[in-house]
């Protein structure tokens, strides 16, 4: 039962697919690479500090004419490409149809598909992973309300074989949308809060004139709070092209210190 709640819960967190959980359905549509203008190709690089190591990733992304993303090739320190990521995308109503994610190991190479189906307003409803050989691997139904946004996420095996629920409720005024995941004997077995969308900013005064959080806090595991604060640069266009991200400790005296957390670059090339 432990191994099958784990499974379940990990299921629920990670995937393939953009919307094996609520949140990633709930935000499956968005870009939010750019704001503004039309790219052709962003480069990242982001670079991840720790008390012992650093980390630097680097990142391609060539975008269609209709500004959704095209492709998207991911490389480790050593300049290898790891992961290769290709989108078929519906233009004219912007939706990515399907994404085929490969992905390449010392040991092998590997490729799986999400297939992505909509009803006749365009919502979710359907994710279908395959693997290299068209074998259907999970499968998650997803129920809508009005707005489109998903209530509840329903997750199969390729087999049929229900994994579980996760549902959503929305708290509009607030931004905020509550989910739990349950078993298929309806047991609770965790719920979490999430923010309904990215671009609302609050009252609270931590954004800046671009709509970007300039400090925020996450929850740990344990339940304890981490505090961020982030500075940014812009280009002539709007966007954002480098962002530093540090973790704050408050000392007793008030005082505040920081150290860098995460650092992100991006070369944008316009159409």
């Amino acid at each position: 039962m432990y191994a099958y709640t784990t499974f379940l819960l990990l299921a629920f967190s990670t995937s393939l697919s953009n919307a094996q959980n609520i949140f990633s359905a709930l935000h499956s549509k968005e870009i939010r690479e750019y704001k503004y203008g039309r790219p052709q190709q962003i480069v990242e690089t982001n670079t991840f500090y720790s008390s012992n190591n650093t980390q630097v990733d680097k990142n391609i992304k060539t975008f269609d004419n209709a500004g959704m993303p095209f492709t998207e090739e991911r490389y480790d320190e050593t300049g290898k490409i790891n992961a290769k990521l290709t989108y078929i995308n519906d233009t004219i109503n912007h939706l990515c149809l399907r994404r085929i994610f490969e992905r390449w190991t010392n040991e092998r190479y590997s490729k799986e598909t999400a297939i992505y189906a909509y009803d006749n307003q365009n919502f979710l409803i359907r994710i279908t992973d395959v693997d290299a050989n068209g074998n259907a691997t999970m499968v998650s139904e997803l129920v809508n309300n009005d707005k489109g946004n998903p209530i509840e996420l329903h997750l199969f095996d390729g087999r049929g074989r229900s994994f579980g629920i996760e549902k959503a409720t929305y708290f509009y005024d607030r931004n905020i949308a509550v989910t739990t995941v349950f078993s298929n004997d309806g047991r609770n077995l965790s719920s979490d809060s999430l923010e309904i969308d990215f671009n609302r900013t609050d009252s609270s005064g931590n954004y800046n004139e671009h709509g970007d959080a300039i400090s925020y806090s996450s929850r740990n595991l344990d339940g304890s709070r981490t505090l961020f604060e982030s500075e940014y640069i812009y280009d002539n266009m709007g966007n954002c092209i480098d962002e530093k991200i540090y973790k704050v400790t408050v000392r007793n005296n008030g005082k505040k210190k920081r150290s860098i957390d995460r650092h992100f670059e991006k070369q944008i090339n316009y159409r």
